[in-house]
């Protein structure tokens, strides 16, 4: 690798790493400029004479001692950088293989395969010489193409396909490629799964979320001396009582979301837009609080969560929190304890996997969404799977309530539900419902920001675009608002962000709590190009890397908006490959009050017809919870 390049590593190492305090870009450019090559060197050896000459000796016996103290992450960065991955892997390189890994992985860089894409591991394989026909190398060209499919949200992938992409990827006969498959089995690389295979991370997941599953679904009472087997008569007569005190009666698909929740052990409530989701979990909350049973109410976005504890009125906490308090024996999750996940589309495999994990196997556990919303942002399907089986407990709600047809979004979200072109009226700015504002593809960018000012400007509406590229798409759209509300003011993050802006945090960060498509609004510009910003009521301070995953959000994907609700929403209607149904209607279904969709009649009818995407994810969840509980049958 050019010695720039490693320098340019190091540099952006000392610079953004908040272990090396007081040494910013300026400073580490100029320990890169007077030392070269010989920086990573000096740092190891601790010459503080050496770098004082440089920045003065206080400065440089802070750095030698802070360098020391993180010298196997600091190995791993040089290694990187000598081999041309991202500097950034380095801290999950040695969480997975310890201080010794850049030993390690100079002898053998195929681990790497973990967190890195194959050419990259590949040449670095080459550097040291590894026979380009290793098994080895056959094994890890499997492993690559597996998780190039779980990066297409895929846990499963067919043989055939598999061996083709195989060859491909070697340059190889499709002999030489069914044998690396082979291979790739036989050392436990690859799993087989049906006529598919999956990598070895997924299937175990997999397994153990059906595992877990069947076994509640076949579970018995505990032995919880304050909770108590609940019969169905019990909960009627609880229910009545509930109703005649509050005036409040739920409809028979309520009352029965309510009985699931109380006499299985897992189930799922699920239905679209206005259907009383919220109703029935606030009744499902109160039963089971009178029948002795602890609730722990989570969702994944932090909106969802703060929704769910102003209905209920108890405590509802992110997924990541509530992991978080599990782990650190914060929270105990009693035996007869009921945890209810909203939301739950957005769920993809490791988070539903990690819940199970934390939940005892006398746990209850109550899924609540939507399957006609898009698929998680990760890889797999837990609610589109799980309601597919038709052995699993579920309420599907299905009466739209009449005070959320009153805005009419419901009724145009069920039309789009069921694969039809909702009926769509004229746009009116003080208008509620869903409106169509009829335009050509080039125009729709311009008519974007015109409604924008017609509703009432940036801090009224939201714009949910189905794209990030193009001239409506989120970057186009928030650097065109930025450049607006920036103008003449102090910015951080190389000028990036201002007071007031709406942001959307980039990655999942489970010490902040945050996660990928949290939404939050700069608070103030600090000193140094920091950033406070506050999200759904954290405050946090961010700078240097965190600013890289900040972004505006002014508009942002329909995907990042999973979960969280806006009074307002206008959605860019453009021809794409992601436009299909569920985007529409999750989009739709954003809205509190109104919606405004730009764009073609022709475009949108279009979408609407086409089958939701999540249907051509291929995954093994609902297989293997099938023979789970024909297992589970078998021994009873």
């Amino acid at each position: 690798m050019p010695s720039v390049q490693r320098q340019n590593a190091l540099v952006r190492h000392l610079a953004e790493d908040p272990t090396f305090p007081g040494i910013g870009y300026a400073t580490a450019s100029r320990l890169q400029v007077a030392l070269g090559d010989d920086l990573s060197r000096v740092l190891g050896e601790g010459d503080v004479p050496r770098l004082a000459q440089v920045i003065g000796i206080e400065r440089a016996e802070v750095l030698v001692e802070a360098w020391r103290d993180r010298q196997a992450e600091n190995d791993i960065v040089v290694w990187l950088a000598e081999n041309d991955f991202e500097g950034r892997l380095a801290r999950r390189v040695v969480a997975l293989w310890g201080a010794d890994a850049a030993i390690r992985l100079r002898e053998d860089p195929w681990p790497m395969m973990a967190v890195a894409n194959f050419a990259a591991v590949d040449a670095a394989a080459r550097r040291l010489g590894l026979p380009l026909d290793a098994e080895t190398r056959s094994v890890a060209a499997v492993e690559a193409v597996l998780y190039r499919r779980l990066d297409e949200h895929h846990t499963r992938t067919r043989r055939q396909e598999v061996e083709r992409r195989v060859a491909s990827l070697l340059s190889c006969p499709s002999r030489q490629a069914a044998e690396a498959v082979s291979n790739a089995i036989a050392s436990g690389a690859a799993v087989v799964s049906g006529a598919g295979l999956q990598p070895a991370g997924a299937a175990m997941m997999e397994a153990f979320v059906a595992d877990a599953v069947a076994t509640m679904m076949e579970g018995q009472g505990s032995e919880d001396l304050i909770a108590r087997d609940v019969r169905p008569a019990d909960v009627d007569v609880w229910l009545d009582r509930a109703a005649a005190a509050s005036d409040v009666e739920l409809g028979e698909d309520q009352r029965a979301a309510v009985h699931l929740a109380l006499t299985s052990r897992f189930g799922l409530v699920v239905g679209g837009a206005g259907v009383g989701k919220t109703t029935a979990l606030k009744a499902v909350v109160a039963t089971s609080e009178h029948f002795g049973r602890a609730v722990h109410l989570m969702a994944l976005a932090g909106r969802a969560a703060v929704r769910m504890s102003e209905a209920t009125g108890r405590k509802a906490s992110t997924i990541a929190a509530f992991l978080k308090a599990v782990e650190v024996h914060q929270l105990v999750v009693g035996p007869e304890a009921l945890v209810v996940v909203d939301e739950c589309s957005m769920l993809d495999l490791p988070t539903l996997y990690r819940i199970l994990r934390a939940m005892p196997s006398s746990g209850r556990l109550l899924l609540v969404g939507d399957p006609a919303q898009l698929p998680p942002i990760g890889f797999g399907l837990t609610l589109h799977s799980l309601v597919q089986v038709a052995a699993v407990p579920k309420v599907e709600l299905r009466t739209i309530r009449r005070q959320a047809a009153a805005s009419g979004i419901p009724v145009a979200a069920a039309a789009v539900r069921e694969g039809r072109l909702p009926n769509l009226g004229p746009f009116e700015p003080h208008a509620g419902g869903v409106s169509l504002i009829e335009c050509r593809p080039d125009e729709v960018a311009e008519r974007v920001v015109d409604a924008v000012a017609e509703l009432g400007g940036v801090e009224a509406v939201r714009i949910l675009s189905p794209l990030k590229a193009g001239p409506s798409g989120t970057v186009a759209m928030n650097a065109y608002f930025h450049r607006i509300m920036s103008s003449g003011r102090r910015a951080a993050g190389l000028g990036r962000f201002v007071a007031g802006e709406p942001v959307v945090f980039l990655r999942n960060d489970y010490r902040r709590d945050l996660r990928n498509g949290s939404l939050g609004k700069v608070m103030a510009v600090e000193a140094e190009g920091s950033v406070l910003a506050d999200f759904d009521g954290s405050e946090q301070h961010l700078s240097g890397r965190d600013l890289e995953d900040l972004d505006h959000a002014y508009a942002i994907t329909v995907h990042k908006a999973q979960g969280s609700g806006f009074g307002t929403v206008v959605v860019p209607i453009v021809a794409s490959k992601l436009l299909d149904r569920s985007l529409i209607y999750t989009a739709i279904t954003r809205a509190i009050d109104r919606v405004v969709l730009v764009g073609s009649t022709d475009v949108l009818s279009s979408a609407v017809e086409k089958l939701p995407f999540s249907m051509r994810r291929e995954v093994g969840l609902t297989d293997a919870l099938s023979l789970c509980l024909i297992r589970e049958q078998c021994r009873l």
